[in-house]
């Protein structure tokens, strides 16, 4: 009987076709991985737009747009007031504005709390994290005779534009408000006093497509998440500017800063103050128009400036 010969792979094939499969999937990975940060860049570029057209429906209803802050003791930040404008009217209508400290006092049943601890999906740019998200302090009162007791809240990776004067956050920024003399009425140094502003598109003289109003606020990895020390207590709460407002360009009053857009993640300078995001080499805003831009983090400080500010007169040309 002839012998059968038998087939197969040597060790040196199989090895050579391992180390060619090893070349392929390091070839691939980085182009696998570079469509997923695409995506997630898209879905946060959505999140801003979705801020955009809240605005816009806002000001429709009101003719003017939301302020920064309610009344800067916790009774709300804008993003409570565009919440009806974003398919959120059930999370909004248990929130009482008049009410002094309304943030802290969402407690008394559980409608109450699921309100200040509503994970909304568009709240979180999915490069960065995901719900569910609650700040572990930041959010502090005496409350039951118990100094310095957190009241969790839900947290948030976008911010709006206040202007770039001041590190108390006195607005210059599109959500501000005047009395009608052009005095800006203001509380403490970054929060106006009406629970009505009268900042609309007609005080955006620069132009609503060269005017930034919303984009994604600097959180430096500090620690867990929910920390006041990385600018990560809850958006809801006005009682610190720095969870739901930022500045950047150059600051001209109390000092000489210069606010560029924070360069990645670990970019720790006045990381309670600035932009940046978790996409490489770029931070991406909502204009007043509407618009999506993503603004290179080297930006230039003198177009941050003019963005940045709805009515200096300065022109500008973006990238």
């Amino acid at each position: 009987m002839p012998s059968r010969k038998h087939v197969g792979f040597t060790l040196v094939e199989l090895l050579v076709v391992i180390a060619i499969i090893g070349v392929l999937v390091g070839l691939l990975l980085p182009a696998v991985q570079a469509a997923r940060e695409a995506a997630r860049r898209m879905q946060c570029s959505n999140n801003l737009k979705q801020f955009g057209l809240a605005l816009h429906n806002f000001e429709s209803t009101y003719k003017n747009f939301p302020q920064s802050g309610i009344r800067g003791s916790g009774e709300g930040t804008w993003v409570v007031r565009l919440l009806p404008y974003m398919e959120q009217g059930n999370v909004y209508a248990s929130w009482d504005e008049k009410k002094l400290g309304a943030y802290y006092r969402l407690g008394a049943n559980a409608a109450e709390v699921a309100a200040r601890q509503a994970q909304i999906p568009f709240l979180f740019c999915p490069s960065r994290r995901g719900a569910p998200q609650l700040s572990k302090n930041g959010d502090n009162r005496v409350w039951a005779g118990v100094p310095n007791f957190n009241i969790p809240g839900t947290c948030g990776d976008y911010a709006h534009v206040a202007g770039g004067n001041d590190g108390t956050f006195q607005i210059q920024g599109t959500l501000r408000a005047t009395d009608g003399t052009g005095t800006w009425q203001l509380s403490t140094p970054w929060l106006v006093v009406k629970a009505t502003s009268l900042s609309s598109f007609r005080t955006v003289t620069d132009g609503t497509s060269n005017t930034a109003v919303f984009g994604e606020k600097h959180l430096a990895p500090i620690g867990d998440a929910g920390l006041g020390a990385a600018g990560d207590a809850s958006i809801f709460n006005d009682d610190t500017p720095q969870w739901s407002a930022r500045l950047m360009g150059n600051q001209t009053i109390n000092g000489t800063i210069a606010r560029t857009l924070a360069n990645g993640p670990t970019d720790l300078n006045r990381r309670n103050e600035r932009f940046g995001s978790y996409h490489p080499g770029v931070c991406q805003f909502t204009f007043v128009d509407g618009s999506v831009q993503s603004l290179s983090t080297t930006t230039d400080l003198g177009v941050l400036t003019a963005i940045a500010l709805p009515s200096d007169g300065a022109t500008v040309t973006l990238p």
